[in-house]
C-alpha cells in the first residue's frame, strides 16, 4: 500500500471513530433529555391527579386487579396514559385505566423501598412515588406514559445519514491532504530520478519551509556532495596515478632496455639500477601514502590516540626528513617553551601526526629554491598550540588554494618541475581533520607560503 493511501485510510479511520463517537455522544444526550422531560411532565400530571384523589382515597374500597397474562400483547396497549394508586396493601384502590394492568408487589415493594423509581411497565415509561394521604396514610402512586419515540428514531437517521456523507467527505478530504503533503517527496523522487551519474552537480530543491522534507532535501544534498565527491576523486585517481604510475614504470623500462642492449662497464649498470631503485622507491612512498589514506578514511574510529609531546614530533619528523633527503635542512624555532612539561603534549596519534609533519616539511624543502624549512611553534597553557610549516618557494596561486588537499592534485605549473605524487598534503589533510586539526595557508608579501597549524584545546594533568 503506498504511503497516500496509508494516510488517508489512517486519517479516515481516525475521523470516522471520533465523529461516530461524537454524533453517539449527541443522539445519547438527547434521548437521556427527552426521557427526562417526559418523566417530569409524567410527575407533573400524576402529583395533579394524586392530589385530588387522595382526599378521598380513604374512603375507597380495593378495586379489582388485572395481571398480565404471558401471551398479553403488551405492544399494543388501549391507552397512552394512567395514574395509579396503591395502598400499603398493594391494592390499587385508584386507576384512571381500570383495564390497564397491575403493577407486581414485588415492584411496589422496591417503590416503597427507594420512594421513587423510575421503570418500564409492559412498553410504557412509568415513575413510582409514594406519597401520603391527609391522615398520614402512605401511597404508592404510579403514572405511566407513552414516549413517543418518532424524534430520536428521526434524529438517528439524520445522524446516520450526516456519518455516511460525512465519511465520504473525509475520504476525499484526506485523500486530497495527503497527496498535498506528499507532494514534495514526489518533486524529491522526479529531481533525483532525472539525476544521471555523469553529472553529479544538480541538486534538490530544498525550498523556503524549514519542515521534515526540507531537512530531507538538504540531508540528501549532502550525501550527493560526498558521492560527487568520491566520483571527482576517483575520476582524479585514474587520471593521476596511472600517470604517476606509468612514468616511473616507463623510465625503469627504457632504462633497463637501453642497458641491456650492449654490454657496458660496472659504473654505467650501477647508474641504471640506482636510477631504477630510485623509482621504486618513489612508487613505494606512492603505495605507502595510499594504504594510510585508506587505513584513515576506513576505520578511523580504530585509530588509538595519546598524550604525545608536540616537540619530540617535530625533533623525530626533522631527523626522518635529513635522513630520507639530506640535501634538506629544517629549522625549529620553538619560541618561549612553558614551565609545566604538560603543556608540550597533544591528543593524537604519534605515528600519524609525525607523518603529516613529516609530509610538511618535505614539501616546504622541494619547493625552496635553496630546501630549507622554517618550523615555528607557539605553545599554549590550554594546549592550542600554532605550528607554522614556513617555506621560500614561489607560492600558490590562490584558485589552486583548496586544490592542493585534493589527493593526486598536482599543480600543472610545477608539475614537470618537480617530483611528487600528489598524495602528500591529501593525506596531511586527512589526518589533522582526524585530530581535529585547523590548517590554514597564509601567503606573505615576501613570498612563500605558511601553513598554520592551530591544535584543538588539550589539557594533560598527573604525569
Amino acid at each position: 500500500m503506498q504511503i497516500r493511501a496509508r494516510l488517508t485510510l489512517l486519517y479516515l479511520l481516525t475521523a470516522a471513530s471520533i465523529l461516530a463517537i461524537v454524533l453517539f455522544a449527541v443522539w445519547w444526550s438527547y434521548k437521556r433529555h427527552t426521557e427526562a422531560v417526559f418523566f417530569q411532565t409524567l410527575e407533573s400530571k400524576a402529583a395533579l391527579t394524586a392530589e385530588t384523589a387522595l382526599k378521598e382515597v380513604e374512603h375507597l374500597p380495593a378495586l379489582p386487579s388485572r395481571w398480565a397474562e404471558p401471551d398479553d400483547d403488551t405492544d399494543t396497549l388501549p391507552y397512552r396514559e394512567n395514574v395509579s394508586l396503591y395502598n400499603d396493601a398493594y391494592e390499587r384502590v385508584f386507576t384512571l385505566r381500570p383495564e390497564a394492568v397491575s403493577l407486581p408487589v414485588k415492584t411496589l415493594q422496591e417503590i416503597q423501598r427507594k420512594e421513587k423509581q423510575q421503570f418500564r411497565h409492559q412498553n410504557l415509561h412509568a415513575v413510582g412515588m409514594v406519597m401520603l394521604s391527609p391522615a398520614n396514610r402512605p401511597f404508592t402512586l404510579v403514572a405511566e406514559g407513552y414516549c413517543d419515540p418518532d424524534e430520536l428514531i428521526q434524529l438517528r437517521n439524520i445522524l446516520i445519514i450526516g456519518f455516511i456523507f460525512g465519511i465520504g467527505a473525509m475520504a476525499a478530504s484526506g485523500w486530497y491532504f495527503a497527496g498535498q503533503a506528499l507532494a514534495p517527496v514526489s518533486r524529491i523522487m522526479d529531481q533525483v530520478n532525472a539525476m544521471q551519474p555523469d553529472d553529479l552537480s544538480h541538486r534538490v530543491e530544498t525550498g523556503a519551509n524549514r519542515d521534515e522534507l526540507t531537512r530531507l532535501a538538504e540531508t540528501f544534498n549532502q550525501l550527493l556532495d560526498r558521492v560527487e565527491q568520491a566520483f571527482r576523486m576517483q575520476r582524479m585517481f585514474l587520471s593521476n596515478v596511472s600517470h604517476e604510475l606509468k612514468n616511473p614504470l616507463m623510465a625503469m623500462r627504457a632504462q633497463l632496455d637501453v642497458t641491456l642492449q650492449r654490454e657496458r662497464d660496472p659504473a654505467a649498470y650501477r647508474k641504471a639500477l640506482q636510477s631504477v631503485l630510485d623509482d621504486v622507491r618513489s612508487l613505494g612512498e606512492v603505495e605507502e601514502k595510499l594504504l594510510q589514506l585508506a587505513r584513515i578514511y576506513n576505520i578511523p574510529g580504530a585509530i588509538p590516540f595519546e598524550a604525545v609531546r608536540l616537540d619530540e614530533l617535530l625533533w623525530q619528523a626533522k631527523e626522518q626528513l635529513q635522513k630520507n633527503y639530506p640535501e634538506y635542512r629544517a629549522v625549529i624555532d620553538p619560541g618561549d617553551l612553558p614551565e609545566s612539561e604538560e603543556t608540550l603534549f597533544v591528543h593524537a596519534n604519534e605515528a600519524l601526526l609525525r607523518t603529516a609533519l613529516l609530509n610538511l616539511m618535505n614539501n616546504a624543502c622541494k619547493y625552496s629554491p635553496d630546501h630549507r624549512v622554517l618550523v615555528r611553534v607557539r605553545f599554549q597553557a590550554d594546549g592550542s598550540h600554532l605550528v607554522e610549516v614556513c617555506d621560500n618557494g614561489p607560492g600558490i596561486r590562490p584558485e589552486e588554494l583548496d586544490l592542493i588537499f585534493e589527493p593526486f592534485y598536482r599543480s600543472p605549473k610545477h608539475r614537470g618541475e618537480f617530483k611528487g605524487t600528489g598524495v602528500g598534503l591529501s593525506l596531511v589533510r586527512s589526518i589533522l581533520d582526524l585530530h581535529r586539526i585547523n590548517i590554514k595557508i597564509v601567503q606573505p608579501p615576501a613570498g612563500g607560503a605558511v601553513f598554520q597549524l592551530t591544535f584543538p584545546v588539550f589539557i594533560i594533568h598527573h604525569l
